[in-house]
């Protein structure tokens, strides 16, 4: 007794994601970031669009420090806004910055960005669109698909009866269907997750914002060790002429022999022509 399995080769050929996604980008000026309002009413949004939002902030360096703790802390409180930490670095050296990846509702996000907005000078903001209707219709065909198929398979296990070696094909189909509509789920509230919520990239430099005397302290601080590295280089190509400068003496020596021989021979010769 043969079962139609086939259909579960009929799947695999439906399309993923695949490349259906448009991205576009929009350049905001910095004082339309500072003059947003957190209670401002936004622009209807689109059920499958997802927004990731980038800002660059120019800060004074002693504050950097400061700004990246209160970005992470001003996450931790925005419970209600479902906000995020997902990425964040902290460089405290000669070039101080920091860069922070948050994940919130659209509220949460706007709460964010006018707050950074009044921490320093903003030299970049952009905001990026990604359309996921098609992958997400895909993935709900897919999936309605898959349920359809576990309901046949059900079916069928029924009227097996006591047939053991049916029981056992379909109930191994089973289980792959299973696994199938659990990932396919998993990958729907992802996407859902994703067009719910807004992506903020946050960087912070010190372009404008740096202290005067900061590359003559740190000159003076890195002095011990270019005086080394110069002296190194300097015995290094020390090592390098010595060499050349005694195969160039040598040379000169024997070239100098060779035409003084040479001019004697030249005198000789002409004085024995005199003589005759």
């Amino acid at each position: 007794m043969r079962f139609p399995f086939l259909l579960s080769i009929a799947l695999l050929t439906l399309p993923g994601c695949g490349n259906h996604a448009e991205t576009s980008s929009l350049a905001v000026p910095a004082a339309a970031v500072q003059g947003q309002s957190p209670g401002e009413k936004r622009v209807a949004r689109s059920p499958s669009i997802a927004y990731e939002h980038s800002l660059h902030l120019d800060v004074h360096e002693d504050k950097i420090g400061s700004v990246y703790e209160a970005v992470q802390a001003a996450c931790r409180e925005a419970t209600a806004d479902q906000c995020v930490l997902l990425e964040s670095r902290l460089d405290t050296g000669d070039h101080a910055s920091a860069t922070l990846r948050l994940r919130a509702r659209p509220t949460g996000i706007e709460k964010l960005l006018t707050l950074l907005s009044i921490q320093g000078g903003v030299t970049h903001i952009s905001r990026t669109a990604e359309d996921l209707a098609q992958p997400m219709a895909d993935h709900s065909r897919k999936l309605a698909m898959l349920h359809d198929y576990r309901s046949r398979l059900e079916v069928l296990r029924v009227r097996a009866g006591s047939n053991i070696d049916s029981l056992i094909r379909i109930n191994k189909e089973l289980a792959q269907v299973q696994n199938d509509i659990e990932a396919l789920d998993g990958e729907i509230a992802r996407l859902r997750q994703r067009v719910e919520t807004e992506i903020l990239n946050v960087h912070l430099d010190a372009v404008h914002h740096r202290s005067f005397m900061r590359p003559v302290s740190q000159a003076l601080a890195n002095f011990t060790s270019h005086l080394s590295e110069g002296l190194s280089s300097a015995i290094t190509g020390l090592a390098y002429v010595i060499p050349w400068s005694i195969m160039l003496f040598v040379f000169a020596w024997g070239a100098g022999k060779l035409w003084g021989r040479s001019k004697r021979a030249r005198a000789r010769h002409d004085l024995g022509r005199e003589d005759q």
